[in-house]
């Protein structure tokens, strides 16, 4: 989503990958070994401010986002560096689907996480998230033009204490976007993934109709971090295996 800020779109479309290793119809399998982020675009909120710009590379077969400095806690922009999959927008098989990946926060302070039916001109999406600051996960919805003084609301939040997430640790995130049916499930790599999804909601705001583009994105929660007293953040998150799998109403979760 846009956010209010410039968007820079690359002109590397990339090819999707399709394989048959996950259950349905996978239509996005990125674990850049290829070294690059063909087909990802960079849509970054930090130009011209202090800490920025934005950084986008592939660092050992990963794709790191992430700021060139520390950005104050305060800063509107919230140190937001988003990628959207080029080839989602306007595809309507991405508006209803699983997105699936492993994540790190590289430094304390920062959030990483999926964004689905993200919409640039709407401004409006679902972000599963896994935040340092709230030490675990939520999924909110983001819509500038209904909420433009507070335009994200957060439809779930897990327990720190059973569900925590930490800078330089590795999990894995498997965000479910179907019809009004919001899940999502995160565990820790090396660990075994939960039958039962740690976040449930459901939400009608945003239709399958809305948008259809998925994207990927650091940044940081402004409001634990001032009422800790943290001046100012360096974001940094490290994205890899990133999977998408259309579904329908119809379809169990696996």
């Amino acid at each position: 989503m846009m956010r209010k800020f410039l968007k820079i779109a690359l002109t590397l479309l990339g090819v999707v990958l399709l394989t048959a290793a996950w259950k349905g119809g996978t239509i996005l399998n990125d674990n850049f070994n290829d070294g690059d982020a063909e087909g990802w675009d960079q849509n970054d909120f930090t130009i011209g401010i202090p800490g920025g710009p934005g950084i986008y590379h592939v660092v050992g077969g990963k794709y790191v986002l992430e700021s060139t400095g520390a950005i104050s806690v305060d800063d509107p922009s919230v140190g937001t560096i988003e990628s959207h999959w080029v080839a989602s927008e306007e595809d309507p098989r991405f508006s209803n689907g699983i997105m699936r990946g492993t994540v790190c926060a590289n430094t304390d302070g920062t959030s990483v996480g999926f964004t689905l039916r993200d919409s640039d001109e709407a401004e409006t999406g679902y972000d599963f998230c896994a935040s340092t600051s709230f030490r675990t996960f939520y999924i909110d919805r983001y819509d500038l033009g209904a909420n433009p003084s507070a335009p994200q609301t957060i439809l779930a939040k897990a327990d720190p204490d059973r569900f925590p997430f930490l800078a330089g640790h590795k999990y894995n995130i498997e965000a479910r976007l179907v019809g009004d049916k919001l899940q999502m499930k995160a565990w820790e790599v090396g660990c075994k993934k939960p039958k039962k999804p740690m976040l449930s909601v459901t939400d009608s705001a945003l239709s399958a109709a809305s948008a259809s583009e998925i994207s990927i994105l650091v940044f940081f929660d402004p409001d634990p971090l001032i009422a800790a007293g943290v001046p100012e953040v360096q974001v940094s998150g490290s994205f890899d295996n990133l999977k998408f799998k259309t579904e329908d109403d119809d379809d169990e979760e696996d």
